[in-house]
């Protein structure tokens, strides 16, 4: 069936994370984003104040337990505060790591449990998968990755899932970016991702009656550019190697 495609205003992710690792290599962690719209239309979190110019503030703290070398899972909590909604993340999930030469490539898979203000509950299945590879400048390191996302949208209400016209792909997401290691503590990640968003669109109309955009499948680009920071605190204060024997 014809889709059309809609392109929307590019935005800015800075993200910072703190990390408290155990000596199993284990960790807690705890993240805070504040995602900036470049069209400042959207940006009106606050009516003043330090989050004037923020589409969104969210929160996440999480777990996440290495089993072995190839091996973990966790637990993740999120919220997410916009100008018009709340929005609660309940988190499960499992990651896999492994080689092929050189390059390292990581599979994760999660389930979510969406809350939102005035919205039904929903679930949330998503895919990804990670190739990089560690290149080593003087005694600094630099690990450019590629990683391709797909996020797979049900409410618990299928009879709304049939009135809302569910694509079989809700959401998908390149992501390009180049962690580089400051130091054992410190590690900046500059990134972009492109986000294409499938839906069902209704017919919007001007007050003349006129068709402004038809109706039908729609796929919203969004480009988003972003910088992701890391501060990882060492069980002892000492830091030590977080590769677990058995991995290269």
């Amino acid at each position: 069936m014809a889709q059309h495609k809609v392109q929307r205003s590019a935005a800015f992710w800075p993200e910072l994370q703190v990390e408290y690792v155990f000596k199993s290599t284990s960790y807690l962690y705890f993240r805070n984003q504040y995602r900036h719209n470049l069209d400042n239309d959207f940006n009106h979190l606050q009516e003043k104040g330090p989050l004037e110019y923020v589409e969104r503030a969210q929160f996440r703290a999480g777990f996440e337990h290495m089993f072995n070398s190839q091996w973990s899972g966790g637990i993740a909590e999120a919220y997410a505060f916009e100008s018009t909604r709340n929005i609660l993340f309940n988190e499960l999930f499992v990651r896999h790591l492994g080689a092929i030469g050189s390059f390292r490539f990581t599979k994760r898979a999660s389930l979510e449990h969406i809350v939102q203000t005035n919205k039904d509950n929903r679930g949330r299945f998503r895919l990804r998968l990670d190739a990089d590879r560690e290149f080593k400048i003087k005694d600094r390191s630099i690990r450019p990755r590629i990683a391709y996302e797909l996020f797979f949208d049900q409410y618990y209400n299928t009879e709304l899932n049939k009135a809302r016209n569910t694509r079989q792909v809700d959401r998908i997401r390149l992501r390009l970016e180049i962690l580089y290691s400051l130091n054992a503590h410190l590690a900046l990640t500059p990134f972009f991702i492109r986000q294409t968003d499938y839906i069902t669109a209704p017919t919007t109309n001007d007050a003349n009656g006129n068709v402004l955009q038809p109706g039908g499948k729609q796929n919203n680009v969004t480009p988003i550019f972003g910088i992701d920071m890391r501060y990882a605190i060492f069980k002892g204060g000492t830091p030590f190697s977080r590769i677990i024997k058995g991995n290269k």
